[in-house]
């Protein structure tokens, strides 16, 4: 788990993805938004991380079709966060981050701030 802010952010967003490079990708578009990022690699670090009373996330991103997503999302709605699923293309030359359940695009999802 990591949390890092380049800025003073005000929107925290919790990164929910299984492959390193998705990660270190949308992290960096995160923190470049100006937004608090922090990073978990699964399901079940997503959820400790929502039950943390203390610790503020207003919405999480999540990697689609990883396993336990539903369960990320079900807890970010319980928690007041807005959960936003992306889906991603990774192969030997390219990592694409596209946005899907927030019915915006990666860019605009990324930037949102409530």
């Amino acid at each position: 788990m990591k949390a890092e802010s380049g800025k003073r952010a005000e929107h925290t967003v919790l990164l929910v993805a299984d492959d390193p490079r998705v990660r270190l990708l949308a992290h960096a578009a995160l923190t470049g938004k100006g937004h608090r990022v922090v990073v978990v690699s699964d399901a079940q670090g997503a959820v400790r991380i929502l039950k943390l009373k203390h610790l503020p996330v207003h919405s999480v991103a999540i990697r689609a079709g990883m396993s336990g997503c539903e369960e990320v999302q079900d807890w970010s709605h319980r928690r007041g966060a807005k959960p936003w699923t992306f889906h991603c293309t990774v192969n030997d030359r390219r990592v694409l981050l596209e946005g899907l359940a927030s019915g915006a695009d990666w860019e605009s999802a990324a930037g949102q701030a409530s």
